[in-house]
């Protein structure tokens, strides 16, 4: 069985927010700021599949990327998702890379068919990259060892950095490199330097 990894609920600037799959349904994350001014806010809607064949609730999940006061978001399409009604998702927005090269964040989905999905989108290219995270880190977490994870930052190279908090002392609590190509994921050394998120400075008085 696969591991249920859960969704930080602290330390990042952006809370989680969860929704129960029904139709005409909406939640986003608070607005989380990057530098040059960009912001970005991660949404997920959801309605009735309208499938003659099925009563499945249809869930799309968006990243809304905002240049400056009143500008029109520009929207990244993440993922699309069908499955049964009353199924739970959470999402969290971790936030920007220090270069603002890269916007990380966090979906899951409960039910038949769960999962916990990390995305990269690469903001030189427009690009995005979803990481299984349940199918990772599964071969390394004892079954039934749920646990929280956040993005923590990046390595200079640009590897993930996550932290893992298994609940009850059912494993270690540590820091692991996760790379876009699916390898397994490897724990950090501590002389490996970290860049942590961008967190924007408070003004001058």
């Amino acid at each position: 069985m696969l591991l249920p990894i859960l969704l930080a609920a602290s330390l990042q600037p952006s809370p989680q927010v969860s929704l129960v799959c029904t139709n005409s349904a909406a939640t986003q994350t608070q607005p989380v700021p990057g530098p040059g001014g960009v912001v970005a806010v991660l949404k997920v809607s959801t309605e009735d599949d309208h499938s003659k064949n099925s009563h499945l609730c249809n869930a799309e999940y968006q990243l809304l990327l905002i240049s400056g006061a009143g500008g029109t978001p520009r929207v990244v399409e993440l993922l699309t998702s069908d499955d049964d009604y009353s199924r739970g998702l959470s999402l969290r927005l971790s936030g920007f890379s220090q270069d603002g090269k890269h916007v990380f964040g966090v979906f899951s989905e409960t039910g038949k068919h769960p999962f916990t999905m990390l995305f990269d989108y690469r903001a030189t290219d427009g690009s995005v990259q979803l990481i299984d995270i349940t199918k990772q880190f599964a071969p390394i977490m004892p079954a039934h060892c749920s646990s929280t994870l956040e993005v923590f930052g990046t390595t200079a190279t640009g590897t993930i950095v996550l932290e893992l908090h298994p609940a009850k002392q059912c494993a270690f609590s540590r820091r692991w490199l996760l790379d876009s190509s699916g390898n397994r994921p490897q724990p950090l050394s501590q002389d490996v330097p970290i860049l942590r998120l961008y967190e924007p400075q408070p003004a001058t008085p």
